[in-house]
């Protein structure tokens, strides 16, 4: 597919879901906001409406649909957009509000039993018990994301220094991947026999490129990352195009028809890789700097945060999506 046609179906897409999202969950925001304790703030909300609550369901859904060539019913499409907002939400329970562990899993084992203390824990419940009762199969969706969470629960490794780049990968590709298999849970047709393997390979770079946008933060933080360590960010790159690679191979013998899987790969390539190649080549311009070692204590915050919304580097990703597909079959 032409990019103008990739483009156009793209920006469809996100409309489709915005709509759905002013529909549906701005209600449930309205409540957060007339209840406010504090456990919502801008940045959730944010996170919500513009981030996972859009780009789950409006690209990584449609990616999906896509690899099946039929639209997205309105149950997938609550599904997903609830998973989507869980997703940050979830996300606070460890890093603000330090909930234990125990107390996280009893709400993903068992969320019937409990409705919540806070503004936050109601709406990651109520959106959890929608995203449930819409998925074609609850307990797959329970299974999986109890995967997600050991995943969490493992990269919590990253808080301590003097973690090997092999563990760091490994945790990585595993956060990814295991999110990744639980968004594609709540979508209606069953798996295809390679794909597993495949969303393994694309779950783990999108964990990848997540980091690579988040380097400011997660160095900020003190979260041990391929990013925040990396001292030639060359290496990185060579790292990230090797997993593309692989991801793009495992695409093709996933079991879907090719036409169907360039697709899908165009979409996420638009919406996720080439712009991280974009980030990597700022990354890359700091290191020159510091005389050729990548030190991420050594530049400012705008240094390493990376602007997707300029014109300049929306061209630049759409040049490093040409080169990208360029390994399409």
């Amino acid at each position: 597919m032409s990019i103008p046609f990739l483009l156009f179906d793209m920006i469809c897409n996100i409309k489709r879901q915005k709509k759905f999202i002013s529909k549906v969950v701005d209600s449930e925001l309205i409540k957060a906001g007339s209840l406010s304790d504090g456990s919502v703030d801008e940045e959730d909300i944010k996170k919500l409406k513009s981030y996972y609550g859009l780009a789950v369901p409006g690209l990584l859904g449609e990616a999906f649909c896509t690899l099946r060539d039929s639209v997205m019913t309105q149950k997938e499409r609550h599904a997903s957009t609830c998973q989507g907002a869980m997703t940050g939400l979830g996300d606070d329970f460890f890093d603000k509000q330090r909930l234990s562990p125990d107390q996280v899993k009893e709400f993903i084992e068992t969320p019937e039993n409990f409705t919540g203390n806070t503004n936050s824990e109601k709406l990651f419940l109520h959106f959890y018990k929608t995203a449930l009762l819409n998925a074609p199969s609850p307990e797959v969706v329970k299974h999986q994301i109890m995967r997600v969470f050991q995943a969490q629960m493992l990269s919590k490794l990253q808080n301590n220094a003097g973690l090997s780049s092999d563990v760091m990968k490994d945790i990585t590709i595993s956060k990814g991947a295991e999110s990744l298999l639980f968004y594609r849970m709540v979508f209606e047709h069953a798996l295809k026999p390679g794909e597993e393997k495949m969303l393994y390979s694309l779950g783990g770079l999108m964990q990848l490129s997540n980091d690579i946008f988040d380097i400011y933060e997660d160095h900020q933080s003190g979260v041990q990352t391929l990013v925040t360590t990396a001292t030639k960010i060359s290496d990185l790159r060579t790292l990230y195009s090797a997993l593309l690679s692989f991801g793009i191979d495992a695409a093709y013998r996933s079991g879907y028809p090719k036409s169907f899987v360039t697709k899908f790969l165009g979409m996420i390539s638009v919406g996720i890789f080439s712009r991280c190649y974009v980030c990597l080549d700022q990354l890359e311009r700091n290191e020159k700097k510091s005389n050729g070692i990548f030190n991420p204590k050594l530049y400012r915050r705008k240094d390493l945060i990376c602007d997707m919304d300029t014109i300049g580097n929306k061209l630049k990703s759409l040049k490093y999506h040409l080169k990208i597909s360029r390994k399409f079959r």
